[in-house]
């Protein structure tokens, strides 16, 4: 095969999935399918793991804070918005390659598709968003395993313990974590992570039904708390960037539309479902991480397992945002170890600074999720169906052009909101 550029290699680089999905849907999508298979089922499968993961535990607080109507309007309007920008998507990827601007491989992952179709400005854009979101999911990951750790000791002990200094504890792991350059064991540790938020799911729900019911405690709507609510579903939903290793993996990719939509149709079920069986269960007090409420060994054993999730999915969620930075401190060649460590080192401690003055879990969803994930999934889809069309000589015109800058108005009026209430 003949050698790729240095510039090829920063833009594949730069195109690795973010978040905790990255080795789920990284491993699973790259098993062979069988003969005659359309890959549909498979892809189901992915996208599904895609979307679960330490941020599905927010779900009970989102709907304590904004209330089991607004809520679940929120999931069924993500869920539409989801899919129209992922039709945009695949658009942008079929006129280019139709007309001859692009190769299917050029636009088989999101920052290809988005230097394509804007020029080099979006891949810019792509990694800039990239960085910030790596960087948002780190600040999470170690409130989420703070507290947990937190909630794990006993009661007189875990008195005497904050998020920061339980995270001044954990530090070291972090950075000993972040200085891990190699993504060895990709499969095991997608199984590991599926495994474990499933489990740790159904205990929540479980535990959660145990407790008397507190319906009447739970608001209707509560516009005010929009950004943890809307930032929760966001993070979860607004996953298109990592989709592209999953259409990828398909032989019949005609088909991953059809399978992306049964996929959000079935997490939104399951969303609906948990939000609101642990929101009622545990009350208008629920913790944004709601594994740190349950009790006995069992939930002992549940939030010391989530806990490694995290820790073993870190440097492959953080991979991507590091090598990127890496690439500006040392931008002709790749990083000198000692030069690789300290970009390492220094974006643990700023991420770790952060998340010691961060309130809560639900917080940095809010952020991460209704800024940085509507960004790239709701509002930049339907500008790259426009430049690319743009591009091709068929620019957008009557009720496609509207039904463009509906999407994308949206996507901006969201991440707006996100930041102001």
């Amino acid at each position: 095969p003949a050698p790729r550029s240095v510039p090829s290699v920063r833009a594949e680089r730069a195109a690795v999935p973010r978040g905790e999905r990255v080795a789920m849907s990284a491993a699973s999508s790259a098993a062979p399918a069988g003969a005659g298979d359309t890959g549909e089922t498979a892809a189901i499968v992915n996208v599904v793991k895609a979307i679960f993961g330490a941020g599905g535990f927010a779900l009970p607080w989102a709907f304590a804070q904004g209330g089991t109507v607004l809520v679940t309007a929120c999931l069924l309007s993500s869920y539409w918005f989801a899919i129209k920008a992922l039709e945009m998507l695949v658009q942008s990827q079929e006129t280019l390659i139709a007309a001859g601007k692009a190769t299917q491989a050029e636009v088989q992952t999101y920052a290809g598709l988005t230097q394509k179709a804007i020029g080099p400005a979006g891949d810019v854009i792509c990694r800039v968003l990239n960085v910030i979101t790596c960087f948002g999911i780190t600040v999470g990951y170690m409130i989420f395993v703070a507290d947990t750790c937190i909630s794990m000791l006993p009661a007189e002990q875990a008195a005497t313990y904050t998020t920061a200094k339980m995270l001044t504890y954990n530090l070291p792991v972090w950075v000993s974590l972040a200085w891990q350059r190699s993504i060895a064991g990709v499969n095991l540790i997608s199984l590991f992570g599926t495994t474990t938020v499933a489990l740790s799911m159904v205990w929540v729900a479980i535990s959660a039904l145990r407790n008397p019911l507190q319906l009447a405690a739970i608001p209707l709507a509560d516009v005010s708390q929009f950004s943890g609510f809307f930032g929760t579903v966001a993070f979860l939903f607004f996953i298109h960037f990592t989709l592209f290793s999953v259409q990828e993996g398909m032989p019949e990719k005609k088909y991953f539309l059809s399978a992306a939509n049964k996929a959000f149709l079935i997490s939104m079920a399951i969303s609906l479902v948990f939000g609101l069986v642990g929101a009622v269960g545990y009350g208008r007090g629920v913790s944004s991480v709601v594994v740190t409420m349950l009790t006995g060994v069992a939930g002992l054993v549940v939030k010391g397992l989530l806990a490694c999730n995290l820790w073993s999915t870190f440097p492959l969620m953080a991979r991507s945002s590091l090598l990127i930075c890496e690439n500006v401190v040392s931008p002709k060649k790749e990083a000198p170890l000692p030069v690789s460590l300290a970009v390492r080192t220094g974006f643990v401690s700023l991420a770790a600074y952060l998340a010691c003055n961060v309130p809560n879990f639900g917080a940095v969803l809010g952020l991460v999720g209704g800024v940085c994930c509507c960004a790239m999934s709701v509002f930049m889809p339907p500008i790259i169906l426009y430049k690319s069309k743009e591009l091709c000589g068929t620019p957008a015109a009557g009720k496609e052009k509207g039904m463009i800058g509906f999407v994308a108005l949206t996507g901006f009026v969201c991440m707006i909101l996100s930041v102001v209430l």
